[in-house]
């Protein structure tokens, strides 16, 4: 083979290296029971004397993006460069936890500004490698009104184990425990919002027996 020949195969060769892409983005959804529910469940009417509830728009840490986190340590993060999620984390969190809400006894969804408001911050979404294998959700959550005041206060945290190494795996899982993590705070919230209910009526109750007869 000549010398020219042997120059021309390496030009081809080294454009090959030079064109060569990496691997396209592999795109996934959490495999949540929540987010899946249909219209026809969404749309369902609250039952008589239900409290409202206004949800603000969920918001998430910075780093929190399409693509998907993983986590060694509370310290060390990373995110892969392949694997992405279709929406934003804190998205999937807002639709399964209105999905939520709105199947919780005593409790409606409002755009009312007088009624107590839900503010969820996304504090994890991530895939967990160490110590063991997990799909891991936190949410930060506060519950208020004008007049009262701060009701509740928390953050819920849920974990689901993953099996293998299988991306699917792990998007399933986070689903799994993004709806545990919205139930949690579901419950929550009926909790607060009906205690307090219950404490004003029995407020109300003693002001009257107190008050003196007209």
């Amino acid at each position: 083979m000549s010398r020219r020949t042997w120059l021309l195969a390496g030009l081809v060769v080294l454009g090959g290296c030079l064109l060569r892409t990496s691997d396209s983005p592999r795109f996934f959804r959490p495999g949540s029971a929540a987010i899946d529910a249909t219209a026809e469940d969404e749309a369902a009417p609250p039952a008589p004397g239900a409290i409202a509830i206004r949800l603000r728009g969920v918001r998430s840490e910075p780093f929190l993006r399409e693509r998907i986190v993983w986590r060694v340590s509370e310290v060390e993060y990373g995110l892969y460069e392949q694997r992405r999620w279709i929406d934003l984390p804190a998205h999937y969190v807002e639709r399964a936890l209105r999905t939520r809400l709105r199947e919780t006894p005593g409790l409606r969804l409002t755009e009312d500004p007088r009624g107590p408001t839900l503010r969820v911050d996304v504090l994890a979404f991530d895939d967990v490698l160490a110590p063991t294998h997990a799909a891991n959700v936190a949410l930060a959550v506060t519950l208020g009104d004008r007049e009262h005041g701060r009701l509740l206060e928390r953050t819920f945290n849920a974990r689901v184990g993953i099996g293998d190494g299988d991306p699917a795996s792990m998007a399933k899982a986070m689903g799994q425990a993004l709806d545990d993590a919205v139930a949690q705070v579901a419950d929550a919230v009926r909790l607060s919002v009906q205690a307090h209910r219950a404490s004003a009526v029995d407020r109300a109750r003693a002001e009257a027996r107190e008050s003196p007869c007209r």
